[in-house]
């Protein structure tokens, strides 16, 4: 069952975001420790790595979260409060869905990297042998209703949060930047909402770019799994969107795998 969480008491303001129509966009820090309750002792083995052939350099891993964990991690999204801005610099009219941005506790993004740090070499051979280090613990929730979409984008590259003495430090790790989107979904009873990647038609290894013939590769990502695929300045970053939601509700939380610099 879902818990009542103190949004008082274990939970804060950390800093305020500009977004792209509000100046002043709440980046929330928590007091408590692990407060959605993640588990420290879940069976790794059942954790599973899907290469995604069809999308350059994307991959899913299956099986991280719970059922309950993400129902509390939806629960604490919903109690802190979605906004229809976002502290990026895309307007609604290409980001339509709601968002909260939270800085999490190490713990929180501990156990969910512990659970799947075994399965993260670089075995496509696309980083240079740089090593993943973990996970941004900017987690970025969104929340697409009924018509919510977002239209063809690219992922930035982000440096590693944290919140240190009640202090938000947007790059509070110097030897670590992000190459990979890491999006976890915590809902998966919607219809639409797939991610929409364009890739090379002629070349499914690559992604499409000004001029080349395009096809659209369409994932769905179930509940408690997660979606990685190269952004920012990566060769293998393709352009992507989110088609739109017909029926139900999507949450996902987007963060970033850090990688050694």
């Amino acid at each position: 069952m879902n818990q009542k969480i103190d949004t008082v008491n274990d939970f804060f303001v950390a800093a305020l975001e500009p977004g792209a129509e509000h100046p002043a966009l709440p980046a929330w820090g928590n007091r408590k420790v692990n407060p959605a309750n993640l588990s420290e002792n879940v069976d790794v083995s059942n954790i599973e790595r899907h290469e995604l052939a069809q999308v350059p350099g994307a991959f899913q891993l299956l099986n991280v979260l719970t059922k309950e964990e993400c129902e509390q991690l939806v629960n604490i999204s919903e109690q802190l409060g979605f906004l229809a801005d976002a502290a990026v610099s895309l307007p609604r009219s290409i980001r339509h869905n709601d968002s909260l941005t939270w800085i999490v506790d190490e713990q929180t993004d501990g156990i969910i990297w512990q659970r799947i740090a075994h399965l993260m070499d670089d075995r496509q051979a696309i980083f240079s042998g740089s090593k993943a280090l973990g996970i941004n613990a900017r987690f970025r929730f969104y929340r697409y209703n009924a018509e919510d979409y977002f239209k063809p984008h690219s992922d930035g590259s982000w440096p590693g949060s944290r919140i240190i003495n009640d202090d938000l430090i947007a790059n509070a790790y110097p030897d670590r930047y992000s190459q990979m989107t890491f999006l976890i979904y915590l809902t998966e009873d919607f219809h639409g909402g797939e991610t929409r990647f364009l890739v090379n038609a002629d070349d499914s290894t690559q992604p499409a770019t000004r001029n080349d013939k395009v096809k659209n590769v369409d994932i769905r990502t179930p509940a408690g799994g997660i979606l990685c695929f190269p952004h920012g300045m990566h060769p293998l970053h393709c352009i992507h969107s989110s088609v739109p939601i017909t029926d139900g509700v999507k949450y996902i939380i987007r963060s970033d795998v850090l990688f050694e610099l």
